[in-house]
C-alpha cells in the first residue's frame, strides 16, 4: 500500500507540473491516475476525509479533461 501511496503522490506532482507547463491533456491524465491511486489508499486505510478529497479531485480532473478534449 505504501508503494501505491507514493505512486499516487508522484504522478499527482508530475500532473501539476504538466498542467502548469500547459501540457494540459497529459497533466489531467496524470492527475487522474494520482487521485484514483490515492482514493484506493484512503479506502484501504478507512480515511474517509481523504477519500472524499481525492474523489472530488478525480471528478474535477474528469471535468477538466472533458473540457480540453
Amino acid at each position: 500500500m505504501k508503494i501505491l501511496a507514493w505512486f499516487g503522490t508522484l504522478v499527482s506532482i508530475i500532473g501539476a507540473f504538466l498542467v502548469a507547463s500547459q501540457i494540459i491533456p497529459m497533466g489531467y491524465c496524470f492527475f487522474l491516475a494520482g487521485s484514483v491511486s490515492l482514493m484506493l489508499v484512503a479506502w484501504l486505510r478507512r480515511d474517509y476525509p481523504q477519500l472524499v478529497l481525492n474523489g472530488t479531485f478525480m471528478l474535477a480532473n474528469f471535468w477538466g479533461l472533458w473540457n480540453v478534449v
